[in-house]
């Protein structure tokens, strides 16, 4: 499964969500987020009731300065608008799993 790229207007509407939303943040010269995207599209298409989505730092650095990103891949789970967990640097499956609870 692809994972949906967030700009800023679509951002906020997609995090205001009772399921739980992972944000990663990235870049596409990033070679730690490069092997993350197949742990997390493994996990969205293994759960249904998470949605995940991607933010390019270079593309949205308002959106990254906004969240205190300052190394990626960075991880940062929502619930109805709020950071609940985050994550910094590559993370197996089982991790972002953890990152749910």
């Amino acid at each position: 499964m692809e994972l949906q790229k967030l700009n800023e207007e679509e951002f906020d509407s997609f995090i205001q969500s009772d399921e739980p939303v992972i944000v990663d943040f990235f870049a596409t010269w990033c070679g730690s987020c490069t092997a993350l995207m197949p742990v997390l599209e493994k996990v969205a298409d293994e759960n249904e009731n998470v949605k995940i989505a991607k933010v390019d730092v270079d593309e949205h650095r308002d959106l990254a300065i906004k969240f205190g990103i300052k190394s990626i891949p960075a991880l940062l789970v929502f619930q109805k608008g709020e950071v609940k967990n985050t994550s910094v640097g590559f993370i197996p499956k089982s991790k972002v799993l953890e990152l749910l609870s």
